[in-house]
C-alpha cells in the first residue's frame, strides 16, 4: 500500500520551501503533490514521496504538523476516458472518495489514480470482490 504525507502549514513565503528543503537534504523524492489553501491563511500540503516513513519522521522532528495515511492506488489508462473508466468501477464497488489525485510514471507510460477513502479496509475488500487491482507501493513510488 502507498502512503501520503500531509503537512499543515501556514500560507506564507518560505513555509512550503522549508518542507521541501528537509526532504531534499534527506534524499526523499517527491513523486506527486497537492497544495490546498484553506481559510485564514493556512493550507494542507499532501505529498506522495518515495520514503513516507522517513519523511514523516523528519518533518515531525522539525516541528511540522504532519500526518501519514494509507492510500489506494490503481492503474488507469493514460488516454481520454481512462479516469472515467476506473471511476465507474469504483462507483460500482460502492466506494466513497474523499480526495483523489493522479501520478504519471513516464518511463513506462503508466497513469495511477490515488484515493483517500473513509474506510481503507472496506474499500480494499470491495475492490477485490469487483476484481479491481490495487498497486504495490514500489510501483506507486517509482522505485
Amino acid at each position: 500500500m502507498a502512503y501520503e504525507i500531509s503537512v499543515f502549514l501556514e500560507n506564507k513565503i518560505t513555509h512550503f520551501e522549508k518542507v521541501t528543503a528537509v526532504l531534499k537534504n534527506a534524499s526523499v523524492n517527491i513523486r506527486s503533490l497537492t497544495l490546498t489553501s484553506m481559510t485564514h491563511g493556512w493550507g494542507i500540503l499532501n505529498l506522495l514521496v518515495d520514503q513516507p516513513e522517513k519523511a514523516y519522521k523528519l518533518l515531525t522532528d522539525k516541528g511540522h504538523a504532519v500526518s501519514m495515511q494509507e492510500l489506494i492506488a490503481m492503474e488507469m489508462k493514460d488516454e481520454a476516458g481512462g479516469l472515467d473508466e476506473i471511476l465507474v468501477m469504483i462507483a460500482r464497488a460502492g466506494i466513497h472518495i474523499e480526495n483523489a489525485y493522479t501520478r504519471l510514471i513516464a518511463e513506462n507510460n503508466m497513469a495511477i489514480l490515488l484515493l483517500e477513502v473513509p474506510d481503507i479496509l472496506e474499500a480494499k475488500r470491495r475492490l477485490e470482490i469487483n476484481h479491481v487491482s490495487i498497486l504495490e507501493d514500489t510501483i506507486v513510488y517509482g522505485k
